[in-house]
Protein backbone atom coordinates (compact mmCIF):
# COMPACT_ATOMS: atom_id res chain seq x y z
CA UNK A 1 0.00 0.00 0.00
CA UNK A 2 2.91 2.37 0.80
CA UNK A 3 6.58 1.86 0.04
CA UNK A 4 9.80 3.82 -0.04
CA UNK A 5 12.82 2.59 -1.97
CA UNK A 6 16.45 3.49 -1.24
CA UNK A 7 15.51 6.85 0.29
CA UNK A 8 18.45 9.16 0.92
CA UNK A 9 18.37 12.56 2.64
CA UNK A 10 21.29 14.63 3.88
CA UNK A 11 21.54 18.00 5.55
CA UNK A 12 25.03 19.22 4.78
CA UNK A 13 27.39 16.58 6.15
CA UNK A 14 24.66 15.00 8.29
CA UNK A 15 23.12 11.86 6.80
CA UNK A 16 19.51 11.69 7.99
CA UNK A 17 18.64 8.73 5.75
CA UNK A 18 21.31 6.70 4.04
CA UNK A 19 19.33 4.52 1.64
CA UNK A 20 16.34 3.31 3.68
CA UNK A 21 13.59 1.16 2.19
CA UNK A 22 10.20 0.53 3.79
CA UNK A 23 6.90 -1.10 2.86
CA UNK A 24 3.56 -1.62 4.61
CA UNK A 25 0.56 -3.56 3.34
CA UNK A 26 -3.15 -3.01 3.84
CA UNK A 27 -4.33 -4.53 7.12
CA UNK A 28 -0.80 -4.44 8.57
CA UNK A 29 0.68 -2.50 11.48
CA UNK A 30 4.36 -1.80 10.83
CA UNK A 31 6.49 -0.42 13.65
CA UNK A 32 9.44 1.93 13.15
CA UNK A 33 11.91 2.17 16.01
CA UNK A 34 15.33 3.60 16.72
CA UNK A 35 17.19 5.90 19.12
CA UNK A 36 17.06 9.68 18.85
CA UNK A 37 18.52 10.90 15.56
CA UNK A 38 17.93 7.57 13.84
CA UNK A 39 15.93 9.16 11.00
CA UNK A 40 12.40 8.05 11.93
CA UNK A 41 10.67 11.42 11.62
CA UNK A 42 12.67 12.33 8.52
CA UNK A 43 11.45 9.09 6.96
CA UNK A 44 7.84 10.07 7.68
CA UNK A 45 8.52 13.56 6.30
CA UNK A 46 9.78 12.08 3.02
CA UNK A 47 6.95 9.55 2.75
CA UNK A 48 4.31 12.25 3.23
CA UNK A 49 5.92 14.84 0.95
CA UNK A 50 6.90 17.39 3.58
CA UNK A 51 10.57 16.85 2.68
CA UNK A 52 12.04 16.02 -0.74
CA UNK A 53 14.53 13.14 -0.75
CA UNK A 54 17.93 13.53 -2.38
CA UNK A 55 17.23 10.24 -4.15
CA UNK A 56 14.93 7.26 -3.95
CA UNK A 57 11.22 6.86 -4.62
CA UNK A 58 7.88 6.70 -2.80
CA UNK A 59 4.94 4.62 -4.07
CA UNK A 60 1.38 4.91 -2.77
CA UNK A 61 -1.04 2.17 -3.78
CA UNK A 62 1.26 1.28 -6.67
CA UNK A 63 1.61 4.85 -8.01
CA UNK A 64 4.88 6.79 -7.90
CA UNK A 65 4.19 9.91 -5.80
CA UNK A 66 7.81 10.95 -5.24
CA UNK A 67 7.31 14.31 -6.95
CA UNK A 68 3.81 14.94 -5.62
CA UNK A 69 3.05 17.49 -2.89
CA UNK A 70 1.94 16.56 0.60
CA UNK A 71 -1.56 17.80 -0.27
CA UNK A 72 -1.83 15.57 -3.33
CA UNK A 73 -0.62 12.56 -1.35
CA UNK A 74 -3.24 13.30 1.30
CA UNK A 75 -5.92 13.43 -1.42
CA UNK A 76 -4.71 10.03 -2.64
CA UNK A 77 -5.19 8.49 0.80
CA UNK A 78 -2.06 9.13 2.88
CA UNK A 79 -2.68 10.55 6.37
CA UNK A 80 -0.35 11.40 9.21
CA UNK A 81 -0.36 12.51 12.83
CA UNK A 82 2.56 14.24 14.57
CA UNK A 83 4.40 13.79 17.87
CA UNK A 84 2.80 16.85 19.50
CA UNK A 85 -1.04 16.77 19.52
CA UNK A 86 -1.52 20.42 18.55
CA UNK A 87 -5.16 21.47 18.29
CA UNK A 88 -6.76 24.88 17.48
CA UNK A 89 -7.31 26.28 21.00
CA UNK A 90 -9.86 28.89 19.90
CA UNK A 91 -12.16 26.34 18.26
CA UNK A 92 -14.56 23.96 19.97
CA UNK A 93 -14.50 20.23 19.37
CA UNK A 94 -17.52 20.55 17.11
CA UNK A 95 -15.99 23.39 15.11
CA UNK A 96 -12.72 21.51 14.69
CA UNK A 97 -14.51 18.44 13.36
CA UNK A 98 -16.61 20.64 11.07
CA UNK A 99 -13.39 21.98 9.55
CA UNK A 100 -12.21 18.40 9.09
CA UNK A 101 -15.46 17.37 7.42
CA UNK A 102 -15.47 20.27 4.97
CA UNK A 103 -11.74 20.50 4.22
CA UNK A 104 -12.00 18.35 1.10
CA UNK A 105 -14.61 17.93 -1.59
CA UNK A 106 -16.89 16.04 -1.48
CA UNK A 107 -17.76 16.96 2.07
CA UNK A 108 -18.13 14.19 4.61
CA UNK A 109 -21.57 13.53 6.06
CA UNK A 110 -22.17 14.16 9.75
CA UNK A 111 -23.15 10.49 10.12
CA UNK A 112 -19.63 9.46 9.14
CA UNK A 113 -18.18 11.76 11.78
CA UNK A 114 -20.42 10.13 14.40
CA UNK A 115 -19.35 6.66 13.26
CA UNK A 116 -15.67 7.53 13.54
CA UNK A 117 -16.10 9.12 16.95
CA UNK A 118 -17.71 5.91 18.14
CA UNK A 119 -15.01 3.77 16.51
CA UNK A 120 -12.16 5.53 18.31
CA UNK A 121 -14.09 6.18 21.53
CA UNK A 122 -13.99 9.97 21.32
CA UNK A 123 -16.72 11.28 23.65
CA UNK A 124 -15.67 14.89 24.32
CA UNK A 125 -18.69 17.25 23.96
CA UNK A 126 -18.95 19.45 20.86
CA UNK A 127 -19.09 22.64 22.91
CA UNK A 128 -15.80 22.03 24.74
CA UNK A 129 -12.84 24.03 23.49
CA UNK A 130 -10.20 21.88 21.83
CA UNK A 131 -7.47 23.60 23.84
CA UNK A 132 -9.10 22.41 27.08
CA UNK A 133 -8.88 18.72 26.17
CA UNK A 134 -6.41 16.41 27.89
CA UNK A 135 -3.64 14.78 25.85
CA UNK A 136 -5.57 11.58 25.12
CA UNK A 137 -8.63 13.43 23.82
CA UNK A 138 -6.44 15.79 21.77
CA UNK A 139 -4.92 12.79 20.06
CA UNK A 140 -8.37 11.30 19.48
CA UNK A 141 -9.69 14.59 18.05
CA UNK A 142 -6.82 14.85 15.59
CA UNK A 143 -7.13 11.19 14.68
CA UNK A 144 -10.83 11.63 13.97
CA UNK A 145 -10.06 14.61 11.72
CA UNK A 146 -7.53 12.71 9.60
CA UNK A 147 -9.82 9.67 9.35
CA UNK A 148 -12.78 11.64 8.03
CA UNK A 149 -11.70 11.25 4.42
CA UNK A 150 -11.00 7.54 4.55
CA UNK A 151 -7.21 7.26 4.23
CA UNK A 152 -5.68 4.08 2.87
CA UNK A 153 -2.47 4.57 4.85
CA UNK A 154 -2.05 6.14 8.30
CA UNK A 155 1.34 7.19 9.69
CA UNK A 156 1.39 7.71 13.46
CA UNK A 157 4.40 9.54 14.91
CA UNK A 158 4.65 8.57 18.61
CA UNK A 159 0.88 8.31 19.21
CA UNK A 160 1.42 7.32 22.85
CA UNK A 161 3.69 10.22 23.81
CA UNK A 162 2.54 11.95 27.00
CA UNK A 163 -0.02 9.26 27.91
CA UNK A 164 -0.46 7.23 31.08
CA UNK A 165 -0.34 3.43 31.05
CA UNK A 166 -4.12 2.92 30.84
CA UNK A 167 -4.35 5.56 28.11
CA UNK A 168 -1.62 3.83 26.12
CA UNK A 169 -3.62 0.59 26.27
CA UNK A 170 -6.65 2.50 24.99
CA UNK A 171 -4.75 3.96 22.03
CA UNK A 172 -3.35 0.51 21.23
CA UNK A 173 -6.92 -0.83 21.12
CA UNK A 174 -7.99 2.06 18.88
CA UNK A 175 -5.21 1.32 16.39
CA UNK A 176 -6.12 -2.37 16.30
CA UNK A 177 -9.80 -1.56 15.71
CA UNK A 178 -8.94 0.82 12.87
CA UNK A 179 -6.91 -1.81 11.07
CA UNK A 180 -9.46 -4.56 11.72
CA UNK A 181 -12.49 -2.56 10.57
CA UNK A 182 -11.00 -0.54 7.70
CA UNK A 183 -8.17 -2.70 6.38
CA UNK A 184 -5.91 0.34 6.17
CA UNK A 185 -2.14 0.16 6.41
CA UNK A 186 -0.72 1.69 9.60
CA UNK A 187 2.88 2.64 10.32
CA UNK A 188 3.77 3.57 13.91
CA UNK A 189 6.91 5.34 15.12
CA UNK A 190 7.53 4.69 18.81
CA UNK A 191 10.48 4.91 21.20
CA UNK A 192 8.98 2.41 23.62
CA UNK A 193 9.66 -1.03 22.29
CA UNK A 194 6.97 -2.69 24.42
CA UNK A 195 4.29 -0.70 22.55
CA UNK A 196 5.53 -1.88 19.17
CA UNK A 197 5.85 -5.42 20.52
CA UNK A 198 2.16 -5.29 21.48
CA UNK A 199 0.99 -3.75 18.19
CA UNK A 200 3.21 -4.49 15.22
CA UNK A 201 3.45 -7.50 12.95
CA UNK A 202 6.87 -6.33 11.74
CA UNK A 203 9.30 -3.72 13.03
CA UNK A 204 11.88 -1.71 11.08
CA UNK A 205 14.73 -0.42 13.25
CA UNK A 206 16.88 2.52 12.17
CA UNK A 207 20.11 3.82 13.61
CA UNK A 208 22.04 6.82 12.27
CA UNK A 209 19.91 6.86 9.13
CA UNK A 210 20.47 3.21 8.28
CA UNK A 211 18.31 0.09 8.57
CA UNK A 212 19.80 -2.24 11.15
CA UNK A 213 16.94 -4.75 11.53
CA UNK A 214 13.57 -5.72 10.05
CA UNK A 215 11.31 -8.54 11.13
CA UNK A 216 9.02 -9.83 13.84
CA UNK A 217 9.24 -7.80 17.10
CA UNK A 218 10.54 -10.63 19.27
CA UNK A 219 13.32 -11.36 16.80
CA UNK A 220 14.23 -7.74 16.12
CA UNK A 221 14.36 -6.62 19.74
CA UNK A 222 16.75 -9.43 20.60
CA UNK A 223 19.06 -8.59 17.69
CA UNK A 224 22.51 -7.62 19.06
CA UNK A 225 22.68 -4.57 16.76
CA UNK A 226 19.33 -3.31 18.05
CA UNK A 227 20.25 -3.88 21.67
CA UNK A 228 23.51 -2.05 21.13
CA UNK A 229 21.73 0.92 19.53
CA UNK A 230 19.25 1.20 22.40
CA UNK A 231 21.11 0.05 25.47
CA UNK A 232 24.82 0.50 24.74
CA UNK A 233 24.81 4.04 23.31
CA UNK A 234 27.71 6.34 24.21
CA UNK A 235 27.33 8.43 27.36
CA UNK A 236 25.06 11.42 26.73
CA UNK A 237 23.33 9.91 23.72
CA UNK A 238 19.52 9.69 23.72
CA UNK A 239 17.55 6.48 23.39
Amino acid sequence: MLSGHDIRKTYGAFVALGGVSISVEGGEILGVAGPNGAGKTTLFDVLTGRVKPDSGSVLLDGEDVTRQSAFKRARRGLARTFQAPLVPPSLTVGETLEVGRTAFSPRVAAEEEARLRDLIGFTAPDEKYAGALDTLDRRKLLLCCVLLHGPKVLLLDEPCSGLMADEISEIEDVIRRLVSETGMAVCVVEHRLEILEALAKRVLVLDAGEEIALGAPDEVFNDPKVRAAYFEAPAGAGA
